[in-house]
């Protein structure tokens, strides 16, 4: 007895065929399916509604808050710290630094990072989070050593550079665009 394979398969796909097109039960079942499609799409929807989308984008994206500032207050404490490089006097450059370092502060804080002092929110962010951390760091650094060592001098060209740490800082959270 010969089988003829060619035939046993049309037999076999248009059994099959004839199932998946006139059964009630797999009719039920495409139905069923259908209507779960169509809960699990609103949900979907209905959660991107209940959530602040964007924000979680951003979240996610950047791995940390942004602060929310208006730009023209921001522009003009920063010209305000510019500002104090133009005197010539060692004391201004200090306060410069210290400014600088306060308006750093302050964004941290608003950036959702905890702590009691700077240094411990610089613990807390990854470079992954923020690329101008060591920058930040070192920034930070010098302004330690403005208020611990009464001997420390500052020249205009150091407070240049270590004000150009923390513009790198500001530039990363878009505080100025």
């Amino acid at each position: 007895m010969e089988v003829d394979l060619g035939i046993l398969a049309s037999r076999l796909f248009s059994s099959i065929d004839a199932f998946l097109n006139d059964s009630l039960l797999f009719a039920f079942i495409k139905f069923f399916l259908f209507v779960y499609c169509a809960v699990l799409l609103v949900d979907i929807i209905l959660l991107f509604l209940m959530r602040d989308v964007a924000a979680d984008l951003k979240m996610t994206l950047l791995g940390a808050e942004r602060p929310l500032v208006k730009r023209s207050k921001v522009i003009r404490r920063w010209e305000a710290i510019l500002s104090r490089l133009e005197s010539g006097s060692e004391s201004q450059y200090k306060a410069a630094v210290l400014e600088a370092d306060a308006f750093a502060d302050e964004m941290l804080r608003s950036m959702g990072y905890k702590g009691v002092n700077m240094r411990e929110r610089l613990d807390q962010a990854k470079v992954s989070q923020l690329e101008s951390k060591d920058s930040l760091e070192a920034a930070h650094a010098v302004r330690n050593r403005v208020i611990n060592e009464e001997s420390f001098t500052l020249t205009k060209e150091e407070t240049e550079a270590c004000l150009s740490q923390y513009r790198r800082f500001f530039d990363e959270i878009e505080l100025f665009s």
